[in-house]
């Protein structure tokens, strides 16, 4: 009986630290490399600012080892918190390029790559999904 009670004990206390994992996003600074799974926040403290990578929206790029006719996108949902106002907006990378792509937002230019890139016969889980984000000020 003791066991039973020291493994449920156990449990719980998991249970308590795990459900706490990512409740609160983690703290970068402009021009940091940020990456974000589905579902993290990352939290520009001098800007008052957080970025949370929702989810990814669609993926049609086209997969190492295979011909296409069209590169291909990816496009994911981020939502910005500034200040206590949300925004979602869509971020949107062309295949067939290991460059970053970029998009200006307000006053902040966000560079990013999302990965992994696919692959032939090989399926990407929503869950492995990265969202690699640096943030700087517009210039």
């Amino acid at each position: 009986m003791k066991k039973l009670l020291m493994a449920s004990l156990g449990i719980l206390l998991l249970a308590g630290v795990l459900s706490g994992c990512g409740a609160s996003p983690s703290t970068y600074n402009l021009g940091q490399k940020i990456t974000l799974s589905p579902g993290g926040s990352a939290n520009i403290e001098s800007e008052k600012v957080t970025f949370t990578f929702d989810k990814v929206l669609n993926d049609s790029r086209c997969p190492d080892g295979a011909m296409c006719i069209w590169q291909g996108q990816v496009q994911v949902l981020v939502t910005i918190d500034t200040d206590g106002s949300k925004e979602q907006i869509t971020l949107t990378q062309g295949g067939l390029s290991s460059e970053p792509a970029s998009q200006i937002y307000g006053q902040y230019r966000l560079e990013f790559n999302i990965t992994p890139y696919p692959k032939v016969n090989e399926t990407i889980k929503d869950s492995d999904y990265r969202l690699e984000l640096t943030v700087t000020a517009r210039s």
